[in-house]
């Protein structure tokens, strides 16, 4: 039934949302400087899966 409310409006709402969530400074290759790593997991009956991510700092284009 989503195919009747699907409009061309979501569908470009969708594209830009998983462009801004692929881009930089969202996602980034891993940094092996000695910086630790963090495993995210869950699991049910049906399956489980892991995040593998690392806290970092970001200079803003301002300089803050």
């Amino acid at each position: 039934k989503l195919n009747e409310r699907w409009t061309e409006v979501h569908t470009a709402a969708f594209l830009d949302l998983k462009a801004a969530l692929v881009a930089r400074p969202i996602l980034q290759a891993p940094k092996y400087d000695g910086s630790n790593f963090i495993v995210t997991s869950d699991g049910c009956q049906e399956g489980f899966a892991a995040v593998l991510s690392q806290h970092v700092r970001l200079q803003k284009p301002s300089g803050k």
